[in-house]
């Protein structure tokens, strides 16, 4: 499948609402010499700007299912290859901020401990009391990590036990969508039993160190288990668009209204859960967070029609290009790279929000064109396969 240019930018516009959570909660102006925190912008969608994460989590399975799902149902996916492209995509530049992240904690004299080892594996997902330790956003990396690992065997489920071999299309009969339905259910049943019963066992074994499994929120929020639901939402839209139907269902301006109005409900969404975080309901805020990852589903398929005008508005060169350096963008924020640009875009006034921006792509570009172009090219020829070659 080619690159659908709109979705490689809403990576950048998911990547920034993450920023601009960390920026309204962890950098707010009256700690930086500025004016008061309810000053910026659309603060309360900002203060629920993690639900970023949902947005990655639902476009990866999107993008995975529809470039590898029809390979795997045909008995055709190279496992090598697909790994090795999995790990060239992101553990280089994760170990190279990982690395100057820990050598500025020793210079710091912070002596090495088994914490590290936590956080230099990108296992800290695993770990409640050590998820924001080393690079603090890298948590979601470990259930990327444990997606990837996951995704082949799902679609081989799903190719044996509902939709038949092969990459043919198939028409989707209710006794065919039923059993696609139970795949990714019992997928979802299977995942979270794992890591409730990796809670359990950890508590039955007395495994403390770094709250290994932590308790049921932690699973929730920050394991495959309890976040496979927003991955398989983007694989159901992945098969969607698989069928070649979109192009009547959303022609003329409805790919438009349709993203049009996912992003108004994404936007809604952020405020609800604001409230809900106000009222301390965990209810409403999990509600909130679902209905990002549904109403994400929508605007990725209206997105995929790139033809409408909502689509060649994302498509824009620039635009683009900070969508395939967001990955840096992403896991820049909280780390000590971060404290230089803080510093130089202090004292600029209204101007500080746009510069430190600006400095932030600077060096994910630079991370981009230096480090991760070249190593995920150099890893993937390398260790390949003939699959590769």
């Amino acid at each position: 499948m080619k690159e659908i240019r709109s979705l490689t930018t809403l990576r950048a516009l998911a990547a920034f609402l993450v920023f601009m959570y960390h920026y309204a909660w962890m950098f707010p102006p009256q700690t930086r010499g500025g004016a008061a925190a309810a000053a910026l912008p659309l603060l309360p969608l900002w203060r629920s700007g993690q639900v970023g994460v949902s947005i990655f989590f639902v476009l990866s399975g999107f993008l995975i299912t529809r470039l590898y799902y029809d390979r795997f149902a045909a008995g055709q996916g190279a496992l090598r290859l697909y790994f090795v492209k999995r790990v060239a995509r992101i553990w280089p530049l994760f170990l190279f901020f990982a690395a100057i992240q820990h050598a500025v904690l020793l210079l710091r004299g912070t002596p090495p401990s088994a914490d590290w080892l936590v956080t230099c594996t990108m296992s800290q997902g695993f770990f409640r009391d050590l998820r924001y330790a080393g690079l603090p956003t890298a948590w979601s990396l470990t259930i990327e990590e444990n997606f990837y690992a996951v995704a082949p065997a799902v679609y081989i489920a799903l190719a044996a036990l509902a939709l038949g071999r092969g990459p043919g299309l198939r028409p989707w009969r209710p006794a065919v969508t039923a059993r696609f339905t139970a795949v990714l259910a019992g997928a979802a049943a299977i995942l979270f039993g794992v890591a409730a019963g990796a809670l359990l066992l950890a508590r039955a074994l007395g495994w403390t160190f770094g709250g290994f499994m932590g308790d049921l929120p932690h699973v929730m929020h920050a394991t495959l288990g309890g976040r496979f639901p927003e991955f398989a939402l983007g694989i159901a839209c992945a098969f969607v668009h698989r069928q070649g139907r979109l192009a009547t269902v959303l022609r003329g301006g409805r790919a438009t209204a349709v993203a049009l109005a996912s992003a108004a409900g994404i936007a809604g969404c952020l405020w609800w859960k604001d409230a809900a975080l106000a009222a301390g309901s965990a209810a409403q805020n999990y509600a909130g967070s679902y209905a990002v990852a549904l109403l994400t589903g929508l605007l990725i398929l209206a997105l995929t029609r790139e033809e409408s005008r909502a689509s060649r508005a994302l498509s824009g060169g620039w635009a683009v290009y900070l969508g395939r350096i967001s990955y840096g963008f992403y896991l820049l924020q909280l780390t000590v790279i971060m404290e230089p640009l803080l510093a130089l875009t202090d004292p600029l006034g209204p101007w500080r929000l746009p510069a430190l921006c600006l400095l932030m792509n600077l060096v994910c570009a630079a991370c981009y064109e230096l480090i991760e172009k070249p190593a995920r090219r150099g890893l993937v020829a390398r260790f390949g396969g003939a699959a590769a070659a």
